[in-house]
């Protein structure tokens, strides 16, 4: 059941128009623009400005997969019926949810390799296999804390009002974590508060490895921190839901 479900929750997501323009050609998109505009070659943090965009839009890109395909998709599968429909079937709720999980991992995985490719073929960047490794798994495994953040938006009653908060939860952790432009170049106090950003330190620790060294001890802490606030977070609120 789990591997049935996977696959079909993994082609679903394949074949949606939004999946494709929205984490794969919108990110893309904006990369392209970034780099020509700022030059692919321009030094910065100890790195050139074609690979640090690329590490941003490539967080930018997973964020929003996290929060649309899975999040959003879930509020529209609890008002649409579908959650009550497959309490009458033999799936249980740790394979539904589980198969979900594992289909957007796998799912975030293809579009590091696809975003990847694509800038590499475009800039030919002088990166080593290992830190095109070591980027790509810290970015994949550093997407799991948004996919809780996407389940907190999957309980919400009202899926239109999903849309909405995904759609700003998205855009503002993007700015003030820096994804789009430099951090140093926000003003001050939207530098305060980008810096303790989950997506921040999402993108920092992508950066510094471009730099040479490795994450930091706040990256991890916070990442792992809001991740299972998150999880908690949303195990409540479902909770408090069945129980009314």
């Amino acid at each position: 059941m789990l591997l049935a479900q996977t696959k079909a929750e993994s082609l679903r997501i394949i074949r949606s128009p939004f999946f494709m323009l929205f984490s794969i050609l919108m990110p893309l998109a904006f990369y392209f623009l970034f780099a020509s505009l700022n030059g692919a070659d321009k030094s910065i943090a100890s790195t050139t400005y074609g690979s640090y965009s690329l590490m941003s839009m490539t967080a930018f890109s997973l964020i929003g997969t996290a929060v649309s395909q899975f999040g959003i998709r879930l509020a529209y599968e609890r008002r649409d019926g579908w959650v009550r429909l497959l309490r009458l079937t033999p799936l249980t709720p740790a394979v539904w949810i589980g198969s979900k999980l594992i289909a957007h991992m796998g799912i975030h995985l293809l579009t590091i390799i696809v975003i990847f490719s694509a800038a590499q073929l475009t800039y030919s960047f002088d990166l080593t296999l290992a830190q095109w490794v070591s980027c790509g798994l810290w970015l994949w495994l550093g997407s799991l804390p948004f996919l809780a953040l996407g389940s907190i938006l999957g309980t919400m009653k009202n899926a239109d009002a999903a849309i909405a908060i995904g759609n700003m939860l998205h855009m503002g952790l993007a700015i003030l974590g820096g994804l789009w432009m430099p951090l140093r170049t926000l003003p001050h106090w939207m530098q305060s508060i980008g810096e303790w950003l989950p997506s921040y330190r999402f993108a920092h620790g992508a950066w510094n490895m471009l730099a040479g060294s490795a994450p930091v001890l706040l990256d991890w802490l916070i990442l792992v921190v809001s991740g299972i606030l998150f999880m908690v977070l949303s195990g409540y609120i479902l909770n408090r839901r069945e129980a009314m």
